[in-house]
């Protein structure tokens, strides 16, 4: 997936209650992160990159909206 596809995954509001259990919580909490704190969207975007790449799962579930 692209940055700027998971960028807008992380600002805005889509819909996650199609996605695995772990895939919700993660995004869900990057998101909260995220809104506190915007100066923060490049680490947490590495952090969700790098939950995809060890979870094949989160990238399934990530990309099919």
């Amino acid at each position: 997936m692209d940055d700027i596809r998971l960028t807008a995954l992380l600002t805005g509001t889509s819909d996650l209650s199609m996605a695995r259990l772990a895939t919700r919580i993660l995004v869900s909490r990057l998101r909260i992160e995220v809104r506190a704190k915007p100066a923060t969207l490049p680490a947490k975007l590495e952090e969700l990159k790098a939950f995809i790449a060890r979870n094949a799962f989160a990238g399934i579930d990530l990309s099919n909206p």
